[in-house]
Formats: structure tokens, sequence, C-alpha cells
């Protein structure tokens, strides 16, 4: 999947989008997937449309306007936590090629 990596000032991946071709069930289903996170939920009635724990900090997927062609996944507050690096969940979602590629065509 193509990923639009948000950076911060020293490098350091702050977050990143992805086009908002998944529906919910495949991106709780991959977030679940990532050593690190858990309490992953779907949020029905804001623009965090999940929410999850990433190493012990609030993390989310966040649809911006609430219909946006891109959401926004990252840890909820980015800058209170510089030592959590979210590159596992980016590579996640780099290497998704989708449900039934993944069966027919595994990578590893």
């Amino acid at each position: 999947m193509r990923t639009y990596p948000i950076l911060k000032d020293d490098g350091s991946l702050r977050g990143f989008e992805i086009r908002a071709q998944l529906t919910v069930f495949p991106l709780l289903r991959l977030l679940r997937s990532v050593d690190g996170v858990s309490d992953v939920r779907h949020n029905w009635s804001n623009a965090d449309r999940i929410s999850f724990t990433f190493h012990g900090r609030p993390a989310v997927v966040h649809e911006p306007w609430g219909d946006s062609s891109r959401y926004w996944i990252g840890l909820q507050h980015p800058d209170s936590a510089p030592d959590i690096d979210i590159t596992p969940i980016h590579e996640a979602f780099k290497h998704y090629r989708g449900f039934l590629v993944t069966i027919l065509w595994p990578l590893g």
C-alpha cells in the first residue's frame, strides 16, 4: 500500500497517511497483526475511526473532516512520546497487499 510519511524535525516518523481505500475491518485486522499494538477498537461516532495502544501509548487512525480521502495514523500525542518509534506500524501498512493477495501470494 502506498503511504505518505509525516516526519518530525529530527527526521523520525511522526505519523503517516494512507488513502482511505480500506474499510474499518481490514484496518482493525492489520493493526492487530503489529507487535506492540493492543486494545484495538472501532469508534463509531468520532473522527478517530480506530483507537489503539502502541507500547502503552494511545494511538489513532484519524479521518480528518469526517469524510476524507486519507486516514492519518500515529500516536494520539506524538510530541509527548519522542521515545516511541511507530515504524513497525508504518511498515505493516507499506507491505499490505490486500487480504486475497496475502492469502494467494504470501511474501514470506
